[in-house]
């Protein structure tokens, strides 16, 4: 329609791109990390909330503070759950390819 805003590739390469990761890890299950899916599994099984913990922390880029302060947490609680986080799902977030490919895939699980 006339007045209807318009996007540019540049406006949404950025979504195209993730969009695109996305089909790929959904076309190719064993491309993504089996600590992400043990950690979704058990969220929903034990009504936890690691995945919005790690989720917030990384949306943070790591800021607890303000990452506690979105959860309406302590940040010590904040600590203790990205630290149950590696002991449980084995999830190594101090590798910056792991946080990225959690992150992507901790996204996908909220569609």
């Amino acid at each position: 329609p006339g007045d209807a805003p318009t996007a540019t590739a540049e406006d949404v390469r950025h979504v195209v791109l993730l969009n695109r990761l996305g089909d790929e890890l959904r076309r190719e299950p064993w491309l993504r990390l089996p600590g992400v899916a043990a950690l979704l599994a058990h969220d929903g099984e034990q009504g936890t909330d690691y995945a919005a913990t790690v989720t917030a922390w990384l949306d943070a880029t790591g800021d607890v503070a303000s990452a506690a302060a979105g959860l309406r947490v302590h940040p010590n609680t904040l600590r203790y759950r990205l630290r149950r986080v590696r002991e449980l799902f084995g999830l190594d977030l101090d590798d910056r390819e792991v946080r990225l490919a959690a992150w992507l895939e901790l996204r996908l699980a909220q569609r």
